[in-house]
């Protein structure tokens, strides 16, 4: 009996099979779509019976499944997973190698007519990225056709609307999808090896939808370095012994971890290259992230605010498409599928945000971890299970999780997804066109019909980089003919313009525009200001009259190149230090020229020249000349040097301090070096401990690790008695390509902060930012300097105004004006005054009732420039951004106790601040309770002994967005052994002698 109920079930799910899924009111609807129909299938198609029976098998909750991936159809040519890797995705402890999925995707397309596999470029470690498109046989054929149709819809300028109503009727929407950008987030890459093999080989009518109307591309794992990284962790745990400490995944690729999806508009990571290149090649429709934090999946929407610069059509895709695949599961009692409540829409940094800004459709998922262990009781609290209006199915409070869980509700929810765009193809080509067209229209109607960058500014360099960036991700830039004046703004011959009236008009607006994010929205889930030509220090200005657009202009068709070279022909060079970041690149190209720095302002020629000029005496003209005309710098050649006063700026040796609890920050830091060729020697906090720090390094950086001051000298904990090695073994061989170690367990305890105050008692310099410059402060190495942790300060991810206090200290060479835009990050918050218990009226406090307009009072915003004021709504105080006051902080009134602060001569040098007045600080972003940043230090030279210690509160190489400030640690690098030049000599009482060092 029990095997003639097994019969029929089989023989019923084939039938079902064969006619498609069409029960539901759902699939019903495919029927009726205007797209061709798929040719009905000729019989039933047969079954992997063994794979279908190995999903039932690791399925550990049956209500985590629907029909559409509850079974395996069998191909006599196309190798199923089970047949190419001898297992099937959602196999229980086990995980695949990207450059396993890469070849099973290079098979499929060898194997099936359907299918295109190529590669699109390499990692920082040499790893490739690959897509692989799949659709009927036809369209796999003539991709370059549907290409085509896609490129022109995206520029309206080149076709009329009647063509492009044709196009929109025989076009075909591309849907891709990629996944593992976040490498410890494992299940997508396994769920998309079955998912092509399905979208390939199955022949109900919904896959043949999708197959026949659309073009699917997969780009399986986006950070490749990361992936065989955790897959070699994963494995190399699963050895250790009961009670050993398990090994996180210390790098992901080769600079970052989880900011590898905040890339998005720096663009400074391959894998973030490569998929600009590939989206403005292709124009595919929709873009979709997979990701993994959530219960049990989340499709984004938002809760806002959404930006600003974003055309409405787009949120309201958000919203059609996530409702859709919401109702769809709930229809199957499929629970903890939910949209609405995580993530907001804001910031542009994210990965699936390139489609957005060049007016394709960016989403994502959040489903909960594939593991791939079994989790036997997965338990969640209320909040996480309440029935709400955005979740109307929600999780269950306990469930068996195990991979294919993972692997089941997304595939399933995905395939909604590819089904609903598939029926409703030309709706999704048309809101394409129309995004495009309407932000060219945006451009031509005003108010802002485009912006200026002065090619002729003082960091000339540095904006013509910008230009350069911008360009690779699509904008049209032109340079002015001639001059012109519009409006009020002087345009010169040679600057560069960005028309308005230009399909990515939308990435323009949102990169150039002031953000105002009103603290009564709900709390930002990531940055909230980032103005680019703010965060790059570059002056670009917009263009309010629309007669700037017909004037005669240039579009670049290469890269810019700022002007530069050396005028004049004496024996010395005077290079001038605009804080342009290629003057780093020319020091360290030139290591071994003696080079002396500037310490005062000087006049030359009627022209000002900023203290950290470079002169050069003796200069081979033959070897420097070329550099500065392809760095786009200025020199003057000339008989005899200034008579202004210098020291030398020796090339220091510089050590580079990590720590094994998290390598996700530092390596912004590293980046920045690396680009502009300043060598170092990277080493692990550890390290510190041994001691004889000053006899290899003249400088030490130490960038933010995060966390408290505890946590960073305690490191990753001494659990067990067995080491925790992180190495390149045979069975790790994707491990420790940066740095290795037999036991990474503990960090740089009490004995390496000693080690580092020795390092600057006997000459070094150690600039640290960040968590590590509070870690300087609160055991005492900055003695006279207090962090406070003001409660009523909200300033997440902003842009704030800097204030020179000290234009003479080297740190300070090359910037002109008395404010610089800085980014800052809630902390630290730094004061060089005793400690004081800072108050305050706090907020509002909580708000019980739901504030349904939060953007309708904006945060007071300060213009940079205040000849760009214009009037603002008065600014309120906040609700739900409240706090009982407080501040008081440790430091210089006794801290931890580490050390006594040692006695130095003068007190802290305060190099740039905050201004004094809360309404003059914020320049883009958000910010509450700002009177408790006032006056508070953002840069600090603290000398120690014959050494100084340099503490950035802001985060100078933040991401690669902050350009602007780079240079305020790049200054304390080439003059780290006169740092105190320009500072006035102490004023000492009669009778007073220099205090001794301990």
């Amino acid at each position: 009996m029990k095997d003639l109920c097994a019969a029929l079930v089989s023989a019923l799910l084939a039938f079902a099979l064969a006619i498609g899924p069409a029960a539901t009111p759902a699939r019903a609807q495919a029927r009726k779509a205007r797209p061709a129909p798929a040719a009905p299938a000729a019989a039933p198609q047969k079954l992997d019976e063994e794979y279908t029976k190995l999903i039932k098998q690791y399925l550990q909750d049956p209500r985590i499944s629907t029909e559409l991936v509850d079974h395996m159809p069998a191909s006599d040519t196309v190798p199923s997973p089970l047949k190419f890797f001898g297992r099937i995705p959602g196999t229980p402890g086990e995980l695949t190698y990207a450059k396993d999925i890469n070849r099973y995707y290079e098979a499929l397309a060898k194997a099936s007519p359907r299918a295109k596999f190529w590669k699109i470029g390499q990692t920082e470690e040499g790893r490739d990225q690959v897509l692989l498109a799949i659709g009927d046989e036809a369209a796999i054929q003539q991709l370059d056709k549907y290409k085509d149709t896609l490129a022109k819809l995206g520029d309206p300028r080149k076709i009329t609307d009647e063509q492009a109503r044709d196009l929109i009727q025989t076009g075909k929407p591309m849907y891709w999808i990629n996944s593992g950008i976040h490498s410890p987030e494992t299940g997508g890459p396994e769920m998309l090896i079955e998912l092509a093999y399905r979208l390939i080989v199955e022949e109900t009518p919904f896959i043949q939808a999708i197959r026949n109307n659309m073009i699917t591309l997969i780009t399986p794992v986006i950070e490749v370095d990361g992936r065989e990284k955790q897959v070699d962790t994963y494995y190399f745990n699963k050895k250790r012994p009961p009670g050993a400490a398990q090994l996180p995944l210390m790098y992901w690729g080769k600079y970052v971890q989880h900011d590898n999806n905040r890339d998005g508009m720096g663009q400074y990571l391959k894998l973030t290259q490569n998929i600009t290149r590939t989206m403005l090649e292709w124009h595919p429709t929709i873009l979709h992230d997979l990701h993994e934090s959530q219960f049990y999946l989340y499709v984004s929407t938002g809760t806002g605010p959404y930006n600003v610069s974003l055309d409405p059509i787009q949120i309201d895709e958000w919203w059609l498409l996530a409702q859709t695949e919401v109702m769809e599961m709930a229809k199957r009692g499929v629970p903890g599928v939910f949209t609405y409540g995580f993530y907001d829409g804001w910031v542009p940094n994210y990965l699936f945000w390139i489609a957005l800004t060049h007016n394709s459709f960016g989403r994502f998922y959040e489903v909960q971890s594939y593991g791939p262990d079994i989790v036997e009781d997965l338990q969640l609290s209320p909040t996480q299970t309440s029935r709400e209006w955005y979740r109307p199915n929600p999780p269950l409070p306990s469930i068996k999780w195990g991979p294919r869980n993972n692997t089941n509700i997304q595939e399933s929810t995905i395939l909604f997804a590819l089904n609903q765009v598939a029926r409703s193809k030309e709706l999704y080509l048309e809101n394409y066109w129309l995004k495009s067209k309407r932000a060219i229209e945006k451009g031509k109607n005003g108010p802002i019909y485009g912006w200026v960058i002065p090619a002729g500014q003082r960091r000339k360099s540095d904006a013509a980089g910008m230009v350069n960036d911008l360009r690779r991700q699509g904008l049209e830039i032109h340079r002015a003919t001639t001059g012109f004046k519009a409006g009020a703004v002087e345009v010169a011959a040679g600057d560069y313009i960005i028309r308005g009236d230009q399909p990515y008009n939308t990435l323009a607006d949102m990169y150039f525009s002031v953000q105002n994010y009103p603290p009564a929205n709900p709390r930002p889930y990531d940055d909230t200001g980032w103005t680019m030509q703010y965060m790059r220090n570059v002056r670009l200005i917009p263009l309010t009259d629309k007669a700037a657009l017909d004037q005669a202009m240039t579009m670049l068709t290469a890269d810019a190149r700022a002007a530069g070279g050396i005028e004049g022909g004496g024996s010395t060079l005077v290079v001038e230090h605009t804080s342009d970041n290629a003057l780093m690149g020319f020091r360290f190209r030139n290591r071994e020229v003696r080079m002396l720095a500037a310490e005062e302002d000087f006049d030359w020629n009627g022209r000002k020249i900023r203290a950290g000029a470079f002169i050069i005496p003796n200069f081979d003209r033959a070897r420097l000349e070329p550099q500065m005309r392809d760095a786009g710098l200025s020199a003057w050649a000339v008989s005899a040097a200034p008579a202004v006063k210098t020291h030398e700026m020796t090339v220091p040796r510089i050590g580079y301090v990590h720590s094994w609890s998290r390598t996700q920050d530092e390596g912004w830091v590293r980046a920045a070096l690396d680009y502009y060729g300043v060598p170092y020697t990277y080493f692990a906090d550890q390290k510190l401990r041994d001691g004889n720090l000053r006899a290899k390094y003249d400088v030490i950086i130490f960038p933010h690790v995060g966390g408290t001051s505890a946590s960073q000298l305690a490191g990753i904990p001494e659990t067990g008695d067995t080491p925790l090695p992180y190495k390149k073994t045979s069975a790790t061989p994707n491990l420790g390509a940066l740095d290795q170690s037999d036991d990474i367990r503990g960090g740089m305890g009490l004995e390496g902060v000693q080690e580092l105050a020795r390092f600057v008692q006997e000459g070094g310099t150690l600039i640290s930012e960040g968590s590590t410059a509070a870690l300087m402060a609160e055991y005492n190495l900055a003695g006279g300097v207090t962090v406070e942790h003001p409660q009523q300060l909200f300033a997440k991810g902003s842009i704030l105004r800097g204030t020179f206090a000290d234009l003479k200290s080297p740190i300070a060479y090359g910037y002109d004006g008395k404010d610089l835009p800085v980014y800052f990050n809630q902390d630290p918050v730094f004061s060089v005054a005793p400690a004081v218990a800072f108050g305050g009226r706090g907020g509002a406090g909580e708000q019980l009732s739901q504030n349904v307009t939060p953007n309708a009072v904006p945060v007071r915003i300060s213009p940079l420039d205040p000849a760009d004021a214009s009037p603002q709504p008065q600014a309120e105080q906040p609700a739900g951004r409240g706090g009982r006051g407080g501040g008081g902080g440790r430091g210089a009134g006794g801290g931890r106790g580490a050390f006594a602060a040692v006695s130095t001569e003068g007190r802290p040098r305060v190099i740039l601040q905050f201004p004094a007045s809360a309404n003059d600080m914020l320049l883009s972003g958000t910010l509450a309770g700002g009177e408790a940043l006032s006056n508070r230090a953002l840069a600090v030279d603290m000398p120690l002994g014959q050494g100084h210690i340099v503490l950035f509160a802001l985060r100078p190489f933040w991401r690669w967005q902050s350009q602007g400030t780079y240079f305020l640690a790049f200054n304390a690098i080439l003059n780290w052994n006169h740092l105190d030049a320009g500072k006035p000599a102490p004023q000492r009482p009669p009778g007073a002698t220099t205090p001794g060092g301990q």
